[in-house]
Parts: C-alpha cells; sequence; structure tokens
C-alpha cells in the first residue's frame, strides 16, 4: 500500500478544498487516485470553462467535464452548427453558456436540447435570427451585447416571450430601446429584478416616463411596471440628458445603480444625478464611472448606500470628506479619483470611513506612511492596489505583518471578468 492510500479519501477531500484551481491541476496529474478525487463535482462547482475550437477536444476531455458536472461554459468563436450541437449534446446539464465571437446563427436552434439552462450571454455574435430564443423559457438572464442580427422588433419580441428572466443585459451600439417596445418588454416580464442598458450614441432625451409604463394600450389584468420590483438598473455608455432627472422616480425599490458616463463633464448644472440619488431610499450600491466632478452630488449620496464606486472620477479631498459625512457605516469603498492637489485623500480614509471591510485605491505616489496607515482601519479584510507596480510588494507585505495579516492586499491592473460583457469593462 503506497503512502498515499494510508490515509482514507475522506481526509484527502478535506486537504483538497484548500486547494487553489493551479494546485488541484498539479495534484490531479500525480495518481490515479487523486485525478479520481479531484474531479468530484463539489470541487468545481463554481468554476468556468473555456473552450476554443470545440470538435478538437478528445472524448476523454468531455468525460471529464462530464464527471465534475461542469455547469458554466464559455464559447469562442464557435463558427458551425457542429461546434454547438457537440456543447449542447456533450454537456446537456448547462446552467450558463456565453458565445462569444461565434459566426453560425443556425447554432442557436441546439441550445433547445439545454433544458437546464439558466443563463446565456451573446456577446459580438453574428445571430440575423433570434427566433429560437423563445424555446429556452426556462432563461432567468440573457445578455445581448453587439451582436449582428435581424430587425430590433424580432429581438424584443423573443425576450418579451422569456417571462421567467430576472436578468437582461441589453448592450447595442445603436439607439436606445423605443419606449413601446421597452414598456411591452416590461410589462411582460413580471419576475424582472436587474437591468443593463448601454444607451448608444443618440443623446436625444428619452419620456420621462420611459422607466415607467402608464395604462395606455394595457390590458386588463397585465402588471404595471411599479409592481415588477426592480433592484438594480445599469446605464452604460450614458449622456446626459437622455434620461430626465424625475425618470428614477416610478423605481424606489432600486438597491444598485450604476451610470458609466462615455466621458467627463465639465457643466455640472446639468447633473440629474442629485434629483435621482433623493428619490431612491432603498439604495445600497452606488457605482459612477466617469461623469460629473464628484463635488456636484457628493452630498446627495444616500446614507442608506454600502458598497460605492467612484471611477476615474475627478473630486477632492473635501469632496470625500462631504461622502464620509453622508455615508459613515460605509462597508465596500471603490475610490479611483483624479485629484487636481497634491493633498492624498488616502490618509484620511481610516477617519472618515472606519467601518470599511473592503477597499480598492490606486497607489499613485502616496507616501509609505499614508499607505501604512490604512492598518488603522480596524475592520478592513480586503485591499485591492488598482496599480500594478511591482515595486509595491515590500510596501504590502509591510501592511500585512503590521496587521498580522488581517488583509488580504492584491494588486493588478487588469481585474477584468473574462466571462462580464464587453460594456461593463471601463
Amino acid at each position: 500500500m503506497s503512502a498515499v492510500e494510508l490515509l482514507p479519501e475522506e481526509v484527502w477531500l478535506l486537504v483538497f478544498e484548500y486547494l487553489p484551481t493551479p494546485d488541484k491541476f498539479s495534484v490531479r496529474s500525480s495518481c490515479k487516485l487523486f485525478r479520481r478525487l479531484i474531479d468530484r463535482p463539489t470541487f468545481w462547482r463554481n468554476t468556468t470553462v473555456y473552450l476554443d475550437k470545440i470538435t478538437s477536444y478528445k472524448p476523454h476531455f468531455w468525460k471529464t467535464l462530464r464527471q465534475r458536472k461542469t455547469s458554466s461554459v464559455v464559447a469562442l468563436k464557435a463558427s458551425g452548427v457542429r461546434e454547438w450541437t457537440e456543447i449542447s449534446s456533450r454537456l446537456p446539464w448547462l446552467c450558463s453558456l456565453s458565445l462569444h465571437l461565434c459566426s453560425d446563427p443556425k447554432g442557436l436552434e441546439t441550445l433547445g436540447l439545454l433544458k437546464n439552462l439558466k443563463r446565456l450571454d451573446i456577446l459580438q455574435c453574428r445571430c440575423p435570427n433570434l427566433a429560437s430564443l423563445t424555446s429556452l423559457v426556462q432563461l432567468t438572464r440573457i445578455s445581448l451585447c453587439e451582436i449582428v442580427r435581424a430587425p430590433r422588433t424580432d429581438v424584443y419580441n423573443a425576450v418579451s416571450q422569456l417571462t421567467n428572466l430576472t436578468s437582461i443585459y441589453y448592450h447595442e451600439n445603436k439607439n436606445p430601446i423605443p419606449r413601446t417596445a421597452f414598456h411591452n418588454i416590461l410589462r411582460c416580464l413580471p419576475n424582472l429584478k436587474r437591468l443593463s442598458l448601454k444607451m448608444g450614441a443618440n443623446q436625444s432625451p428619452l419620456p420621462s416616463d420611459y422607466f415607467c409604463p402608464n395604462d395606455t394600450n394595457q390590458m386588463s389584468g397585465e402588471p404595471k411596471y411599479g409592481t415588477l420590483g426592480l433592484t438594480s438598473l445599469e446605464l452604460l455608455n450614458y449622456m446626459d440628458p437622455m434620461v430626465s432627472p424625475t425618470a428614477l422616480q416610478s423605481i424606489p425599490s432600486l438597491k444598485s445603480l450604476t451610470v458609466q458616463y462615455r466621458c467627463w463633464v465639465a457643466v455640472s448644472s446639468l447633473c440629474p444625478l442629485k434629483s435621482w440619488l433623493s428619490t431612491l431610499p432603498s439604495l445600497a450600491e452606488l457605482s459612477i464611472s466617469y461623469g460629473y466632478e464628484l463635488g456636484a452630488y457628493a452630498k446627495s449620496v444616500p446614507g442608506t448606500v454600502q458598497n460605492l464606486q467612484l471611477k476615474a472620477v475627478v473630486g477632492e479631498l473635501e469632496d470625500v470628506r462631504e461622502i464620509a459625512l453622508k455615508v459613515p457605516d460605509l462597508l465596500c469603498l471603490h475610490l479611483d479619483l483624479y485629484c487636481r492637489n497634491t493633498h492624498s485623500y488616502v490618509a484620511e480614509l481610516p477617519q472618515l470611513f472606519p467601518k470599511l471591510q473592503s477597499l480598492k485605491i490606486r497607489h499613485n505616489n502616496i507616501t509609505e506612511r499614508e499607505f501604512l496607515q490604512l492598518a488603522q482601519i480596524p475592520n478592513l479584510k480586503r485591499l485591492e492596489v488598482l496599480d500594478n507596480n511591482v515595486a509595491l510588494e515590500d510596501l504590502i507585505h509591510k501592511l500585512q505583518v503590521q496587521t498580522n495579516y488581517r488583509i488580504h492586499v492584491t494588486h493588478s491592473l487588469d481585474t477584468k471578468d473574462r466571462n462580464a460583457c464587453l460594456c461593463s469593462h471601463n
């Protein structure tokens, strides 16, 4: 009996739970016993497999995926029905499928084999006809990003028939969904919770009731938008005055709001954020990219916000202090400011946000003393430095030693989720 076999399998399983994915692959290659144990579904429950040249994979590869019960796949550049069919027949239990740069629209018809599919992302694919989507009535999330397709009316009709949807990510380069079509979609999807829209190049103002269908042409018994309970809204590639200052009054149930502006905006008098934020009593997450200077809306941030992300925003220390007065109980902060003066706001973060648990900042040229002051945030558990600078290694080590390794620190320029829609990347 080998030394490996002296320990019960249950012990090895406990050990393997603590291994990161690269180490699992190394251990798996060492012997047949470890390969069998590592391939148990429990170790791969939250992993995604990326497939390229799908028809080139051997039978033993698909067997491994079956053993792991792989439930999430990203298909890259699938170019024929054969490849799409391969996925559908080999992995019929898939729950999540992302199609990137796929070129054969007929392949969509094979997705009907995936009876457990809940999430479908179609990103930069050639899909002239999306009629086959209507067979996927079990979908709860759909993402359509920059696809070449049939007339938009076909897309709207297909989406409106997926009545179990809770999340829609509709990211196209052209104009926003027309008001009438958009209202029809909202009325047909009573379970909708998350809505993400790429607003396009057209800056013409949308109707003030764009997010609130009225009773005109509404059939008896159909739900009104106010009863749908939308909790998350994303406006990407956005510029004012597309959405009116009063547009969000009809969705006070919002808990998460993301506004990703196309560029910086100099005229703060046009800023609708003050009006939007004043009508969102349950807002817990707020993310702003570019847009207006922070001072234009800092005093309007609701005290209910626990997760605040300010990305590439122009602001000063005084603006950060204003926000701290509004959200003293903030738990998560992503603070990436462009400041005109040289005074660092990092040194004051322990006093301004004493309850922080997660922090993302840019190191820039702050001093070692200011950086190490972050150790004074008593509940801080995660720190991400947005600069990818090898010289930071020594500074990070000092911070970890000073906090007895309480804080997990990472630093990287590329924090993008490869499985996320391209539009969500700033």
